[in-house]
């Protein structure tokens, strides 16, 4: 019994455009949504004669049903409940369950803080910024050069004597011309950088700034704090949070800046950490519903324009059960 075309309309075709490459899980998926609202009658029996065709479509269902009973699910869908307090009155589509879902997405996103949302405040006060898997090449009004990297804002103050630019979110390289008579400054969300011609990268993060030396000089300062300056020499990391300057640490600044060539990589990093990352390229949203699976650590080299290879390469080397939903939502289980 095809179950799926049965009761087929032309709203129902396009809410089920996506296709998982394992007809199974996508039958599953499929009949998950469809339950999750007011199934008829029909719709049970043929639900249940499908469920005990075999003991893969048993697995596959419940492995979904793990998922929306997560608890980081169920605060997720409250929360969505709070938001919707007014659902259209003209809704009649009749898979919308994964509008749900997306709106369960971003809600689960703020909670967990798996993606980085958007904040309009920061793109406001912005000169230059990149998109989702894009890098900008900007010449900067001293002749100094900046490379933005996925999902960047910078602004920028070369009035005068200044030479300064602030990252207000992302990450950016710099090749600085020298000029001792006009300090170069790089401030992000945690710390500053004052620099003697040399090039370098920021990353600034919600819990801290990242400063990678590829070449020359520069000294780091903790923002708001007496704490001295501290050098960092070529070939060296370091990191500013709000603890302060942490310990420098030697590093290969090709692989740390692989980003420039548009690679990605991952040395013995936590998954959610590995997701955190290739999140800001991927347009759109990986959620990882098991603790444990999110502390689990993970390598791995991958080209920055075919991340949905990496994403399934990860839920392979970690044993995940990996599920897509429409948009290109991932949920790793």
């Amino acid at each position: 019994m095809n179950s799926f075309q049965d009761n087929n309309t032309k709203d129902d075709q396009e809410a089920r455009g996506f296709r998982h490459s394992d007809p199974i899980a996508d039958e599953a998926l499929n009949w998950f949504l469809k339950l999750q609202e007011d199934a008829s009658d029909e719709q049970r029996r043929q639900f249940s004669a499908w469920f005990n065709t075999s003991e893969r479509h048993q697995q596959e269902f419940t492995k979904l049903e793990e998922i929306w009973g997560a608890p980081a699910f169920k605060k997720a869908v409250g929360e969505l409940k709070t938001v919707s307090a007014h659902p259209s009155t003209n809704e009649t589509h009749p898979r919308k369950t994964f509008r749900k879902l997306t709106g369960v997405a971003a809600a689960l996103a703020l909670m967990v803080g798996v993606t980085q949302v958007p904040d309009w405040w920061i793109y406001l006060q912005a000169d230059h910024t990149t998109q989702s898997a894009q890098m900008r090449q900007i010449s900067l009004p001293d002749g100094s050069s900046m490379l933005m990297n996925s999902e960047t804002a910078v602004a920028l103050d070369f009035e005068g004597p200044q030479r300064r630019v602030h990252v207000l979110r992302g990450e950016a390289y710099f090749d600085v011309l020298h000029d001792a008579q006009r300090p170069f400054q790089v401030t992000g969300g945690f710390g500053e950088v004052i620099v003697f011609g040399t090039a370098f990268s920021v990353l600034t993060s919600k819990t801290e700034d990242r400063v990678v030396l590829e070449r020359g000089r520069v000294e780091l300062t903790q923002l708001n704090a007496a704490e001295a300056a501290r050098e960092l020499k070529p070939g060296e990391l370091r990191r500013i949070s709000s603890n302060g300057i942490e310990k420098s640490k030697e590093i290969n600044p090709a692989e740390v800046l692989a980003w420039r060539e548009r690679r990605l990589v991952l040395e013995d990093v936590p998954l959610s950490k590995a997701i955190e990352e290739i999140e800001r390229y991927y347009s759109s949203s990986i959620f990882i519903t098991s603790s444990a699976l999110r502390n689990t650590r993970v390598s791995g080299y991958f080209k920055t324009d075919n991340l949905i290879e990496a994403i399934e390469t990860l839920a392979l080397a970690t044993g995940a059960d990996l599920y897509r939903l429409p948009t290109g939502i991932y949920f790793m289980n």
